[in-house]
């Protein structure tokens, strides 16, 4: 591929594969796209699949924007034993007998997680203890007991059962361990039950119908960037979630100067542009009259008593 791969500013959507990390994957893109600075937003363990969401080059900040958003997943869990992953890749540690039970009855089980539940992170996780992730004192045979942490689930469905294996769709918010949830469900049906596979469909604004898988992407590399432009998502159209402020060109070309505009002067613009902006928004996006994104900045009205606004990030072009 050409030497370009500056001009590939943005967001690509990647199908995971299973068997690789999100760093494993993020580690290919680059390779493939011959990128230097690339993030991924919203680790998927290996055993899962689906959307993952790369930020390509001065977007990679962005990533924070977007790690609030909820997620969604179609996924299957087998019933009757339990190992120390929570997931069908980890030592069995316990064998029971699974319950004649039909789908209504584990549905209840499952409408029982709906709403604002606290969750205790997987041993073998991510999460960090004092720098070092879970999984890696886990590995030694030290389990650190982790304070729960407040998530949410919106959905839990229970689309189908054969035999012990059982299919489900679920839509949670970010921090949802879903091999925790999959694992205190066979707790409350005293048999067990682990994470067979999972796939994600969507994560926060971006979805499984605008990936690209990580052998597609190859592919397309050895053909020139023209073939892989299409692919990525631009900031400006992942963005427009955000309440928008448009301001003239003038004010657009101070703020890329990195110009400090005062907080009282940037809410009077607001009012008197009739801008309703809830004061539970986080980030604010800047743009053009010509719908050219300039900036994001933290939500003003969030400390109203600030002198200047603060810029989370500038687009210089």
């Amino acid at each position: 591929m050409e030497a370009k791969s500056f001009l590939l500013n943005g967001i690509l959507v990647i199908d995971k594969p299973q068997g690789l990390t999100s760093t494993q994957t993020l580690e290919q893109v680059k390779k493939f796209l011959k990128v230097k600075k690339a993030g991924h937003g919203g680790t998927l363990d290996p055993i899962a699949t689906g959307v993952l969401p790369i930020f390509l080059n001065n977007t990679t900040k962005l990533a924070e924007i977007f790690l609030e958003g909820d997620k969604v997943y179609e996924g299957e869990f087998q019933l009757g034993i339990s190992t120390e992953t929570y997931d069908i890749t980890g030592e069995i540690i316990a064998k029971k007998k699974v319950p004649d039970i039909g789908i209504d009855e584990i549905q209840k089980i499952a409408d029982s997680f709906l709403g604002e539940i606290e969750q205790v992170p997987p041993p073998f996780s991510a999460t960090k203890y004092r720098g070092r992730p879970l999984y890696k004192y886990a590995r030694n045979g030290v389990y650190i007991p982790k304070s729960p942490r407040k998530i949410k689930i919106n959905e839990f469905k229970i689309l189908e059962k054969n035999n012990s294996k059982v299919r489900f769709y679920l839509h949670c918010s970010k921090g949802t361990y879903v091999r925790s949830l999959i694992h205190d469900l066979g707790e409350k049906l005293n048999c067990g039950a682990v994470l067979v596979n999972l796939r994600r469909l969507k994560k926060s604004v971006f979805t499984l119908d605008k990936a690209i898988t990580l052998e597609k992407l190859k592919e397309l590399s050895f053909q020139g960037l023209d073939k892989i432009l299409p692919f990525i998502i631009p900031p400006e159209e992942a963005l427009e979630f955000l309440p928008k402020v448009i301001v003239s060109e003038d004010l657009s070309q101070r703020i890329r100067d990195g110009q400090q505009i005062y907080t009282s002067s940037f809410l009077s613009f607001i009012k008197f542009q009739k801008l309703v902006i809830s004061p539970t928004e986080k980030w604010i996006r800047i743009v053009t009259t010509r719908g050219k994104l300039v900036a994001i900045i933290e939500n003003p009205l969030l400390n109203p008593s600030a002198t200047y606004i603060k810029y989370f990030k500038v687009f210089k072009d």
